[in-house]
């Protein structure tokens, strides 16, 4: 289950900028993640060697899905794999940077749908990072971004290359600005159509409580979407969340934590300009052992 705390891991370090796919996934975070209308439970148990096994269950509308996730950890590598329902089986292995200085490299595959499977390799320097992955397939999309500045500030692109069609698919560019109590930045992405601004505030010095505005403007169309939210710790224990939007969508959550590293999250959805429509309710239980 995503957690609805904002603080995340992905969080740059205070020596270098963070890589270009991390600018506004702070306010991204805060916005999107924990809100769900669909029941879930999952169960993760911890060996004494290092092994995890998570086993989830969900139910959406009009499907249910279950899963086995394991998670092996041995000095300086990952190794993730997970089975579903549909047989689907997707891995990653993960060698972070004491195996190479700086370089975070990792490498995913998925049966049977085998051309999604990917090559990525991270590298984080002290005013620079560069991040590039690749397709493992005949005709790879071969993705590089590149960020420079410092842990303040940075200017970042991304570009996207389809060896297939010989042609850049993707290309955007941006600014990302953090300070003591703010996270904030400036996107331009679909090749200079898509326009997303994103700050976030925090509103103590633990940053337990904050506040978000994101807006975005599809630039061909004047297509705009303004979206605000904030994140509340009650206690140690207890975060609320909500975001509203300018088409009237209204959703929040309440994380509980009912022992460490297990919470229960309850979710509701509804549309403040259609209030006959009935709520949209999502339930997810995660316990760990």
């Amino acid at each position: 289950m995503s957690k609805s705390n904002h603080k995340n891991k992905s969080e740059p370090t205070s020596k270098g900028p963070p890589c270009f796919s991390e600018f506004g996934q702070k306010a991204k975070d805060l916005l999107t993640s924990g809100y769900s209308r669909s029941q879930k439970f999952s169960f993760t148990t911890r060996s004494d060697g290092g092994v995890k096994i998570t086993s989830t269950a969900a139910k959406k509308p009009g499907c249910s899905t279950a899963a086995v996730a394991g998670a092996y950890t041995y000095k300086n590598a990952n190794f993730d794999c997970r089975i579903d329902t549909d047989s689907k089986i997707t891995g990653t292995l993960t060698l972070n940077k004491k195996f190479l200085s700086s370089t975070k490299t990792s490498a995913s595959f998925s049966l049977p749908d085998y051309q999604s499977s990917k090559l990525r390799v991270r590298i984080r320097q002290e005013y620079a990072a560069l991040s590039t992955s690749m397709a493992l397939n005949k005709s790879p999309a071969i993705t590089f971004s590149a960020a420079v500045g410092s842990s303040s500030i940075a200017l970042g692109m991304e570009t996207q290359y389809k060896t297939a069609s010989s042609c850049f698919s993707k290309c955007s560019a941006g600014i990302y600005m953090k300070s003591l109590n703010s996270d904030a930045s400036i996107i331009l992405a679909n090749k200079g159509d898509l326009l997303t601004a994103s700050c976030v505030l925090y509103l103590d010095k633990e940053k337990k409580h904050a506040a978000v505005v994101e807006f975005t403007q599809k630039l061909s169309t004047k297509r705009n979407t303004l979206t605000v939210g904030g994140s509340y710790a009650v206690d140690h224990q207890t975060v609320v969340k909500a975001r509203l939007d300018d088409h009237g969508e209204f959703k929040t959550v309440l994380r509980y934590n009912v022992r460490p590293k297990s919470c229960l999250a309850i979710s509701g959805e509804f549309n403040t300009k259609a209030l006959d429509k009935i709520p949209k309710i999502g339930l997810a239980l995660s316990l760990v052992l």
